[in-house]
């Protein structure tokens, strides 16, 4: 593999922001077989990671500086929906005036949660599901209304 700087904040933030793939991205920007995107086939897991990790070298709190910068909170991020509604995705509700919950909806179905009394450790969840898999190293413990410590639903 040929040498590659990594991309400033601001650029690691603006492809993170675009949704798009960020191994299919990794692998394009650096010249690398497309085909090594395919996880299915041996070795190549490994090869994304490691396009990846050339490339993103951004820290949990570059995110969030980056976010307050651009006014932005957690879950405001696509693909989350603030108000409950019908449609497949992920719902981050306020239910009252110190309770959250999060959740994901299929078929007007409800299935996995998680309910919090904290905002902050909300928002570190709506975090940690916007960063991408190959960027999990990123994500951080939040503790929800029950006491359950979770990273990811």
């Amino acid at each position: 593999m040929k040498p590659a700087e990594s991309l400033s904040i601001a650029e690691q933030m603006k492809v993170l922001q675009s949704e798009d793939d960020v191994a299919t991205w990794s692998l394009a920007r650096l010249g690398m077989p497309r085909e090594w995107r395919d996880t299915n086939e041996e070795g190549n897991t490994e090869r994304c990671q490691e396009a990846v990790n050339r490339l993103f070298t951004l820290t949990r709190a570059d995110i969030e500086a980056s976010l307050v910068a651009q006014g932005l909170q957690p879950e405001n991020l696509p693909p989350t929906h603030t108000q409950p509604g019908s449609r497949d995705g992920s719902y981050f509700i306020a239910k009252g005036k110190n309770e959250w919950e999060y959740y994901f909806q299929e078929r007007e179905c409800r299935w996995p949660s998680a309910t919090f009394n904290d905002l902050a450790e909300a928002r570190k969840l709506l975090l940690n599901q916007w960063i991408p898999i190959w960027l999990e190293h990123l994500r951080v413990p939040c503790g929800t209304k029950e006491g359950k410590v979770i990273e990811t639903l």
